[in-house]
C-alpha cells in the first residue's frame, strides 16, 4: 500500500511539474496570477510566476519524499506501518490537493475563468469529502508520531490514543455530513467558514478529551512521580 501512495504521489508530482512548466512558458514576465481566493470564491491575492508555478511542485516533492521516509524514521515504525491505510489516505489527499491547486492556477494564468460561485462550491465539496474520508479511516491509526491526533497525551497513553481516535472518526464524519447538508441550504462562503470553525473546535475538543483520558489512565506514561 505504501508503494501505491508513492506512485500516486510521484504521478501527481510529474503532472504538477508539467503543468507548471507549461504555465511558466505561456505566461509573460511580470504577469500577476491569481494565487488565493476568499470564502466567496473571489480572488483576494495575486502573485508572480515563481509563486504561481514553483511552490506547488516544491511542496509535492517534499511531501513525496517525507511520506516515503517516515516509516523508516518514526520511533514507532511498526505502528505506522500498521496505520498505512490512514497514512496513504492522507498522503493521497495532500498530493491530489496540491495537483488540483496547480491545475487551477495554470488554467487561470492562461486566461481561463472560474465563476466565484463555482469556485466556492468546489471548495466546500472538497472540504466535505476530505472530512468524510478522514472520518472513515482515522480510527484505524495506531500510536505513531506522524499521522493521527498527535497530542502529548495520545502519545503517552495508548488508551488515550484509541479513545481519542474513535471520537475523531465521529467528529470528522459529523462535520462532513453536516457540511454536505449545509451545502444545499446556505451560501458557500458561510458553509466554508462554518466548516473551518467546526474543524478548529473539533480539534480543540479532541485535544482536551485526549488529556482527560490520559489523566485517568493508570498505565499512562509520566515524566515525574508527581504526575501520578
Amino acid at each position: 500500500m505504501m508503494r501505491i501512495g508513492f506512485l500516486i504521489s510521484l504521478a501527481c508530482l510529474v503532472a504538477s511539474g508539467a503543468l507548471a512548466a507549461w504555465g511558466w512558458m505561456a505566461t509573460p514576465e511580470g504577469a500577476q496570477i491569481p494565487v488565493h481566493f476568499g470564502p466567496s470564491g473571489e480572488v483576494d491575492r495575486f502573485g508572480g510566476k515563481a509563486e504561481a508555478f514553483l511552490w506547488m511542485p516544491a511542496f509535492l516533492a517534499g511531501l513525496t519524499f517525507l511520506m516515503a521516509l517516515v516509516p523508516k524514521i518514526d520511533p514507532r515504525g511498526d505502528n505506522l506501518r500498521r496505520s498505512r491505510g490512514v497514512l496513504v489516505t492522507v498522503w493521497i489527499i495532500g498530493a491530489v490537493t496540491l495537483l488540483g491547486a496547480q491545475a487551477v492556477t495554470v488554467f487561470l494564468a492562461l486566461g481561463g475563468e472560474i465563476a466565484p460561485g463555482v469556485m466556492a462550491r468546489g471548495v466546500v465539496l472538497f472540504i466535505v469529502a476530505t472530512s468524510i474520508v478522514i472520518g472513515l479511516v482515522i480510527a484505524r491509526a495506531r500510536p505513531n508520531f506522524f499521522v493521527g491526533v498527535r497530542t502529548p497525551w495520545t502519545l503517552s497513553s495508548d488508551l488515550s490514543w484509541d479513545k481519542t481516535h474513535r471520537w475523531a472518526s465521529r467528529v470528522f464524519l459529523a462535520i462532513g455530513v453536516l457540511g454536505l447538508v449545509a451545502f444545499f441550504l446556505l451560501p458557500p462562503a458561510t458553509v466554508t467558514i462554518g466548516l473551518i470553525a467546526a474543524m478548529l473546535a473539533g480539534s480543540l475538543g479532541l485535544a482536551a478529551y485526549s488529556w482527560w483520558v490520559w489523566k485517568n489512565d493508570p498505565e499512562r506514561e509520566t515524566l515525574s512521580p508527581d504526575d501520578a
